[in-house]
């Protein structure tokens, strides 16, 4: 199941790092996700203390050498995992990085496809009802997954972060915002890059109001069309006073998965309404500049 694209994506960007997206001239096609789905190992580690204990499905990309390497924690969204949020995976594993992707739905029964688009029922169903995996497991479950890279030996152990989308780009939020409850090692999660992370919908809860600040670096990218998003959201955020530098960007006539390959289309949900999602090039490419100069200057 793939929307429709009319041949591959011709995507041009100079970048002069250490481990970054180096001179990309990148010819983006469906072959490529396919690719990234392929190249992704399915392994099971282990659940956290808290929340409901189950031992977690992931997907591991490990950078060729031996290390050691920086690592993150990837998250999910209300869909699932994507084939173009495993692109994302794989690329950064070729620029040095292992990335640990956890299945939040695999886990627990709900949804194990990582091939298909979301023109897949199955994704729309689980995207309807994402509440069955909380944002608060859905933090616990980062919190495993770096208690699980702390303990390989190809880790850089101090340079652990995170990257997430919708949902997961959520959670990963939340997990900075009560990491003094997580009691991580080596402290915790050094830098996270959330893609359009909902923040209209979560910054007036209680459980953003009442937990602790940020303080380590963030890097927020949503599009200004997308109708999941808010600026006075970004606003609020920014105005807050926390101690980390946080980068907000939002990209004009960007719509919801501007980072996927993939014609206009609509979605719904039946607490929001429509909502329109489409790859957009311009964005894209910047936010592949932006995610790299973001690693280079805090994870490296």
């Amino acid at each position: 199941m793939r929307l429709k694209l009319k041949g591959p994506i011709f995507l041009s960007i100079f970048v002069v790092a250490i481990a970054s997206f180096s001179n990309i001239a990148l010819a983006i096609s469906f072959k490529d996700y396919d690719e990234a789905v392929s190249a992704g190992q399915k392994i099971t580690i282990d659940g956290a203390s808290l929340g409901d204990k189950k031992n977690l499905d992931a997907l591991l990309y490990v950078p060729s050498g031996s290390g050691p390497h920086p690592a993150l924690v990837a998250l999910h969204g209300a869909g699932g995992i994507f084939p173009y949020q495993l692109w994302w995976a794989r690329e950064l594993s070729k620029n040095g990085f292992v990335v640990l992707f956890i299945d939040h739905y695999c886990t627990r029964g709900h949804l194990c496809e990582h091939a298909t688009d979301d023109s897949d029922r199955r994704r729309g169903n689980i995207m309807r009802n994402w509440q069955r995996v909380s944002p608060q497991q859905r933090a616990i479950d980062a919190a495993a997954g770096y208690n699980w890279l702390t303990n390989q030996n190809y880790i850089k152990k101090n340079k652990i972060g995170m990257i997430g989308w919708s949902w997961g780009g959520s959670a990963a939020l939340f997990v900075h915002k009560v990491s003094g409850r997580l009691s991580l090692p080596n402290e915790g999660f050094k830098a996270t890059i959330a893609f359009y992370p909902n923040m209209k919908y979560i910054i007036n809860k209680p459980q953003w109001k009442r937990t602790g600040p940020i303080k380590q670096p963030i890097l927020i990218l949503y599009g200004k069309d997308d109708v999941l998003e808010s600026d006075d959201a970004y606003n609020v955020l920014m105005s807050s006073g926390f101690p980390a530098p946080i980068k907000v960007l939002g990209f004009k006539g960007a719509y919801r998965k501007f980072d996927e390959l993939g014609d206009f289309r609509e979605k719904y949900h039946p607490t929001i309404g429509k909502f329109p999602k489409a790859f957009q090039k311009k964005a894209f490419e910047r936010s592949l500049l932006e995610v790299n100069n973001f690693l280079n200057k805090y994870m490296n």
